[in-house]
């Protein structure tokens, strides 16, 4: 069974490069979506853990302005905390 196992999971890795080459129809498709992205208006939504709970998590969107925003006030209010605590000695 291992052997099976190993063998099957050999021939995935094997095979991986000859299945990520693209045609060109699905290059322009990721260029497309790059440029809604780019645009900041489209709606980017995210599944985040809920603390304290192994099953539950809850969905949140926002437009890429939005996450930015969120992950600065995050840095912004991490580094602050940390400049404020306290230090041995003082």
């Amino acid at each position: 069974m291992k052997a099976l196992f190993f063998g099957v999971a050999a021939l995935a890795l094997v095979s991986a490069p000859a299945m990520a080459k693209s045609d060109p129809d699905s290059a322009d498709s990721a260029q497309t979506s790059g440029d809604k992205a780019a645009d900041g208006n489209e709606r980017i939504c995210k599944r985040e853990k809920i603390i304290g709970s192994r099953l539950g998590s809850k969905k949140v969107c926002a437009t890429a302005a939005e996450w930015a925003q969120m992950r600065a006030d995050q840095r912004q209010a991490t580094e602050r905390a940390q400049n404020n605590r306290p230090r041995a000695g003082n």
